[in-house]
């Protein structure tokens, strides 16, 4: 009789001996914020798990982290993190499940009767009006759907 030992995992990442500005280039976020969010997520992922991975909770919240960071496919990021494109599907639904628990410590919306002091800040920092919000100075490229001929003076989009 073959006794089936678990699965062991040997990570891939270790943050100890990475710089931290490449830390901060591959995950978003410093070290610090990310053990604080490991510590914080680790109750969430370990009443999660039914079948244990093996995976530590540090690499399953750095991988997750890569992956949105990255905007990449999930099997460039499994395969990246050391663990199969289905492991690291599951992986990050849990991730995302716990991370959505937590969302209202991270992001905060302006409240109605807040919106013309939060715009008058925005223009005061960058000349644009109507700006109520930003998220890390990403630039995002915008394509105009198929048949929009322009846009108006007021920015709208006319098709």
């Amino acid at each position: 009789m073959r006794w089936r030992h678990p699965p062991v995992y040997r990570p891939l990442v270790d943050l100890s001996t990475m710089e931290e500005r490449h830390i901060i280039v591959t995950y978003r976020l410093d070290r610090s914020t990310i053990h604080e969010l490991c510590a914080q997520l680790e109750p969430d992922l370990m009443s999660a798990i039914r079948n244990p991975t093996g995976i530590p909770h540090l690499v399953q919240v750095l991988s997750v982290l890569h992956f949105l960071e990255s905007g990449s496919f999930q099997t460039t990021v499994a395969i990246a993190s050391g663990m199969s494109q289905p492991m690291f599907s599951n992986v990050l639904s849990r991730v995302l499940s716990a991370l959505l628990k937590h969302m209202h410590s991270y992001i905060v919306f302006p409240q109605v009767e807040d919106l013309p002091t939060v715009k008058g800040d925005f223009y005061a920092l960058g000349h644009i009006p109507n700006i109520i919000g930003a998220i890390d100075g990403t630039h995002v490229a915008l394509v105009p759907p198929v048949g929009v001929n322009g846009c108006t003076e007021t920015g709208i989009a006319t098709i």
